[in-house]
């Protein structure tokens, strides 16, 4: 599992931290990533972040990218968990 603590990171959209944090753990450059909007669409998640802190609601959203669980706690953690494989069946 990796954490970011927003923070401490500077005034970025969280489509781009989601993108930045995924490209740092695969150690990939971001463009050599799949788009964002292939999983989910960015600008929805960058509306409903920036709309829920200035309401000061509480959310908790998850969505797959890259082979992993990220997860926006608020406007506290972004949190990278790998997904596991799932196990093959071996055929009789």
């Amino acid at each position: 599992m990796y954490k970011i603590d927003l923070n401490e990171v500077p005034d970025q959209s969280m489509s781009y931290l989601v993108v930045r944090g995924i490209a740092d753990l695969t150690e990939r450059d971001p463009a050599e990533l799949e788009p964002l909007w292939d999983s989910v669409d960015p600008e929805a998640i960058d509306a409903f972040v920036a709309r829920a802190n200035e309401c000061s609601t509480s959310y908790h959203l998850a969505f797959q990218y890259q082979g992993y669980t990220v997860e926006i706690v608020e406007n506290r953690w972004l949190q990278f968990t790998e997904n596991e494989e799932p196990l093959s069946s071996a055929s009789a």
